[in-house]
C-alpha cells in the first residue's frame, strides 16, 4: 500500500497496468480460468486503492506481446466486469492498429479511456516518423471529450532528439485538430 499512497503523494494520477509478461497465460493454461484470475485481482486491487487518487489503466497488448487482454473492446468487458472505478483502461495506438481495431474501440470505451499512448505502427517509431495517419484515432478521442494525457511510448533517434520531439508534437498537435 505504501507504493500507491506515495503515488498519490507525488500527484500521479495513473499506473499504467500493461506488464505483458508478466499477465501471459503459460501454454495450454485455461484461458477462462486465467481471465477470471486476473479480473479477480484486479478487484483486490481495485479494492485496496478505492480510498485513494490513483487510478491503474489497464493497457491492452497486440498478440504478439501477450495472450491476455489484446484489444480496447475486449478491454471494456474487463473493466466492466471488475467494476470498481479506480480500474479504468487505456488505448494505445500502436497496439490497436497490430490487432486491426480501428477509431470505434475508443468511441465504445468513452469514459473509461483514462490514458493514451501514442506511436506510428510501422517500427513503433514517434508521430510524424514515418507519416502515418493517426487523426482517426485522435478524432475518435474528441469525440468521446477525452481530456486526459497523452504520451509517446515509441522508439526516438538516438541524434537530433529534441527536433524529434518537437516534430512528433506538432504531428499530435495537426492530426488532432489542434494546430498553433
Amino acid at each position: 500500500m505504501r507504493r500507491r499512497s506515495r503515488a498519490d503523494l507525488l500527484g500521479v494520477p495513473y499506473i499504467v497496468f500493461g506488464s505483458g509478461t508478466a499477465r501471459k497465460l503459460p501454454d495450454g493454461f485455461d484461458p477462462v480460468k486465467g481471465k477470471e484470475q486476473f479480473i479477480d485481482f484486479c478487484r483486490k486491487l481495485g479494492d485496496r486503492i478505492q480510498n485513494l487518487k490513483v487510478t491503474i489503466v489497464l493497457e491492452p497488448l497486440n498478440t504478439g506481446e501477450t495472450n491476455l487482454l489484446n484489444s480496447v473492446t475486449e478491454g471494456i468487458e474487463y473493466v466492466d466486469t471488475i467494476a470498481r472505478p479506480r480500474i479504468q483502461l487505456l488505448a494505445d495506438f500502436y497496439h490497436m492498429m497490430k490487432e486491426d481495431e480501428g477509431p470505434d474501440a475508443i468511441r465504445k470505451a468513452g469514459a473509461r479511456i483514462r490514458h493514451c499512448h501514442i506511436a506510428e505502427l510501422e517500427g513503433r517509431k514517434a508521430p510524424g516518423t514515418k507519416g502515418e495517419d493517426l487523426s482517426g484515432y485522435f478524432k475518435a478521442l474528441r469525440d468521446i471529450g477525452y481530456t486526459g494525457g497523452v504520451s509517446c511510448e515509441c522508439g526516438w533517434p538516438k541524434e537530433n532528439i529534441e527536433d524529434a520531439w518537437k516534430k512528433a508534437l506538432a504531428t499530435m498537435r495537426q492530426q488532432a485538430g489542434q494546430e498553433g
